[in-house]
């Protein structure tokens, strides 16, 4: 018996392309498929989720008001006071357009109040330690040392992000010109140079407080170019390679494996390795992101890897979304061990709370 809509599934041509193989067509007809071809993933009670996120850092999370021109985002403090309950460690907050680790000091200040409330009706609240960090986009003057000493200045900044949006880079890929570059040529442009010494500097005499250096959107040969010249200066900087599976900022396995062998750290985000709650027109590179994520643990073990969020997106609270990356990397094959490490050593190291 022939059917119209397989023979047309068959065509050449499709209106709505093909998500599928022929052989995966067949495969999913068969009234046992959810057993036979698709592999289930290992089950782990959510007590058990609970227990690994206490003691968790998220070191990339987004919220409101910060970003506002996305309605419905998370409110800081609030995504803040879940953390807490939850028994997280710390967060980083990252903002495109502005410095944000002075709100983290607003906010910080405000759980304290809610500590000594709470001490006082006898009942404990542990506030998790917040922090923020600054996005050398345009807003800020681009690669702006000054802006840089600032935000140091203020205190609880622990990153300093590359361009993201606009990064000559991702403007590109727009199709558009224009944009922020940090490399002139076979060399840093002088106005990098200026910032990777503010961070140095800090980073050799401050009292126990670090800053990393992220990445952020800018290209690939980019980031090799600033890993390069941070090792031949002998720079004390942890530099930081943001959300490694998404789009933008996409690592091949050689790449990554180069990149870690240079001293980078590499994150691997919940937003850009698996789906979350009412995402639109969002690419997710779920087996690109377990692939990647397994075949670095096994050859180069967790000590470079990062485990984050990039949360805070409208209808996307970061801490459920953390458990659900947990659930996800564990019922996928990754080990608790592993998990640990990357959600809480690594990016303790990083900002300075090991």
């Amino acid at each position: 018996m022939s059917y119209k809509a397989i023979e047309e599934w068959k065509m050449e041509e499709h209106k709505f392309g093909r998500t599928v193989t022929e052989k995966e067509m067949v495969d999913r007809t068969h009234q046992a498929w959810p057993y036979l071809f698709n592999a289930q993933g290992e089950y782990h009670e959510p007590e058990l989720i609970d227990e690994i996120i206490v003691g968790a850092l998220d070191i990339h999370l987004h919220g409101a008001p910060l970003g506002n021109w996305l309605k419905g985002r998370p409110p800081m403090e609030e995504t803040c006071i879940q953390a807490s309950q939850a028994g997280m460690k710390a967060l980083v907050f990252k903002d495109h357009n502005t410095m944000c680790n002075n709100c983290a000091i607003i906010i910080q200040n405000f759980l304290k109040k809610m500590q000594k409330e709470a001490a006082a009706k006898g009942e404990v609240f542990t506030p998790v330690e917040v922090f923020g960090g600054l996005t050398l986009n345009e807003t800020v003057g681009g690669i702006n040392a000054k802006a840089v000493k600032v935000a140091l200045g203020y205190g609880r900044c622990k990153e300093i992000w590359l361009p993201s949006l606009d990064a000559g880079y991702q403007q590109e890929a727009m199709g558009r010109t224009g944009g922020i570059f940090v490399t002139d040529g076979a060399d840093l442009t002088k106005e990098m140079k200026e910032v990777l010494d503010v961070m140095a500097d800090y980073n050799n005499n401050t009292k126990g407080d670090v800053v990393a250096l992220s990445t952020c959107h800018v290209s690939n040969e980019e980031k090799f170019q600033v890993l390069d010249y941070v090792n031949k200066k002998g720079m004390n900087i942890k530099v930081i390679m943001d959300h490694v599976t998404q789009e933008m900022t996409l690592l091949t396995p050689e790449e990554a494996k180069q990149m870690i062998d240079m001293g980078a750290y590499l994150e691997f985000a919940e937003t850009s390795c698996i789906e979350w709650p009412a995402m639109l027109g969002w690419i997710i590179n779920y087996d690109y992101s377990m692939y990647l994520i397994k075949e670095l643990l096994k050859e180069k073990g967790p000590d470079h890897l990062v485990l984050i969020t990039d949360a805070g997106q409208p209808n996307h609270e970061p801490v459920p979304g953390l458990k659900n990356f947990i659930r996800t990397l564990w019922a996928q094959g990754v080990s608790r061990e592993h998990i640990e490490i990357m959600l809480k050593d690594v990016p303790a190291m990083l900002i300075g709370l090991a």
